[in-house]
């Protein structure tokens, strides 16, 4: 009888243990290899024409003048909310952790604009081995340092003219060159970006093609202001 009752009261705690364990909540397990990426692009409203820098420099003068430009939505752009700024013009080239590091212009009569000129190089082999000039591109390189990941925007206002389809090219990644239209009617280039590369390089006019070379004019800038833009 003791072994029956015994048996009885075994059986009984067997199952209550079942029935906790099947209560208990399961656990789950977390791939972090597998958390998705965030897709920064996705968070600005410019999108450029980019070109690999290495790419870029095996193009022919031609095909660098017809490389497609990118029109920004500039209501879009002003819109934005920014909680710090940076600015440079001829008066000032440093404000902050921002300062010009490197251009190739000169100043006018009047310390008005920064004006960012091709460079003349001269080759003795030119047209039928005539010798002659040709002008190449030179930047002007600003240093900053964006937080990565961090959204920012860039106004840069030229001197007044006449800019229709003509074209600035610009490198704030490090590792491709972006091209843009000058704004004729405000005379500007407006972007944004995502914080990442050290250097902002910004080109002169890139104004089409004349006897196998690159058309240069000079970008004639009154001033750049960066905006880090309020997430």
């Amino acid at each position: 009888m003791k072994a029956i009752v015994r048996i009885a009261l075994m059986t009984l705690l067997m199952g209550l243990c079942t029935l906790h364990a099947q209560k208990l909540p399961k656990k789950t397990s977390v791939n972090i290899s597998q958390t998705p990426k965030i897709d920064l692009s996705t968070k600005t409203i410019t999108k450029p024409q980019r070109i690999e820098v290495k790419k870029f420099e095996g193009l022919e003068a031609e095909q660098i003048a017809k490389f497609p430009a990118t029109t920004y939505d500039r209501s879009a752009l002003l819109k934005l909310r920014f909680n710090k700024s940076w600015e440079i013009g001829p008066g000032r080239m440093s404000d902050k952790d921002m300062k010009v590091v490197s251009y190739f212009g000169k100043y006018e009569q009047s310390p008005r604009y920064i004006s960012v000129h091709p460079e003349n190089k001269y080759y003795p082999r030119l047209n039928n081995g005539a010798p002659g000039f040709l002008p190449e591109m030179r930047y002007l390189v600003l240093q900053f340092n964006p937080e990565a990941g961090q959204r920012y925007r860039v106004i840069i206002k030229l001197k007044p003219g006449d800019y229709g389809n003509k074209k600035v090219m610009t490198n704030v990644t490090g590792r491709y060159n972006e091209t843009w239209f000058i704004n004729n009617q405000y005379d500007e280039i407006m972007f944004d970006f995502i914080g990442g590369n050290k250097e902002i390089k910004i080109s002169p006019i890139i104004a089409g093609t004349e006897n196998h070379y690159i058309k240069y004019e000079p970008l004639e800038i009154q001033k750049i202001k960066i905006d880090r833009i309020d997430q």
